[in-house]
C-alpha cells in the first residue's frame, strides 16, 4: 500500500521513474478546481466516483493542495472525468459534477465533496440526486438539473474518456503531472505529505 511506504521512496519510485517529455493534454477538456494554466505545477487527474482509492486521493490530498497551493496560483489542478464500466453509478455521478462545473467552480467543488463524502451511500443505492441536492443552494440545484437535459453533459464525459483511453489510463486514479518542461505520471493513490515534498520541491 503506499502510505505505508517511505516518503522518499515514493518520491524515487514516482516522481523519476515516469519522467518522460512534457505533453500538453487537450486544455478544452477537464474541470479546472484550482490555479490556472500559468501555474508552475499542473496535476490533471483521471478519476472515478465511485472508487475508494479517487474518494480518498480528492479528500485527504487533492482539497489539501487546493487549499495550500491553488489558493496562491502555485499549482492546477485539472480533473478529468473517467467512471469505470463496472461501477453502476459513476457514470451518473459524473453527469452531475460535469452540470456543476458548468455553474460555477464552487458549485463544482461543493458537489464533488458531497459525492466523495458520501460515496458510500449513492454507492449502494444509487441516491446522487439527494446528495447533490444538499449540497448545493436551492437556485444553484435547479440550475444544475436543467443543465443536466443538456445533450453536449455526455458528449464532454465521452471526451475525458477517449482523452483517457489516449494517454493509455488503466486505473482510477491517474495523474499526469507537468512541471518546469517535464511530465510525470502516477498511477494510484498519492499521500498529502508525499505530494506536499513533490511540489515543494519545485515551488520555491
Amino acid at each position: 500500500m503506499l502510505g505505508k511506504t517511505k516518503p522518499l521512496a515514493l518520491l524515487i519510485l514516482f516522481f523519476v521513474a515516469f519522467l518522460a517529455p512534457a505533453r500538453s493534454l487537450d486544455e478544452s477538456s477537464g474541470q479546472l478546481l484550482g490555479g490556472s494554466m500559468n501555474s508552475p505545477v499542473r496535476l490533471e487527474v483521471f478519476s472515478d466516483f465511485q472508487c475508494s482509492a479517487c474518494r480518498e486521493y480528492y479528500l485527504n490530498t487533492i482539497r489539501p493542495v487546493l487549499k495550500e497551493y491553488s489558493s496562491r496560483d502555485k499549482v492546477c489542478v485539472i480533473y478529468h472525468e473517467y467512471p469505470l464500466s463496472y461501477h453502476k453509478y459513476a457514470l451518473l455521478a459524473s453527469y452531475y459534477s460535469e452540470a456543476a462545473a458548468r455553474i460555477g467552480t464552487q458549485q463544482l467543488l461543493e458537489v464533488r465533496d458531497s459525492l466523495y463524502t458520501d460515496q458510500a451511500k449513492w454507492s449502494q443505492d444509487g441516491s446522487i440526486e439527494e446528495t447533490v441536492a444538499k449540497a448545493l443552494a436551492r437556485d444553484d440545484f435547479q440550475k444544475l438539473k436543467k443543465i443536466l437535459q443538456d445533450t453536449s453533459i455526455k458528449s464532454t464525459i465521452e471526451k475525458g474518456i477517449e482523452l483517457g483511453e489516449k494517454h493509455e489510463v488503466r486505473s482510477t486514479p491517474t495523474t499526469l503531472i507537468y512541471y518546469i518542461g517535464k511530465q510525470q505520471r502516477v498511477e494510484g493513490l498519492v499521500t498529502y505529505m508525499v505530494m506536499k515534498q513533490f511540489i515543494d520541491s519545485i515551488v520555491k
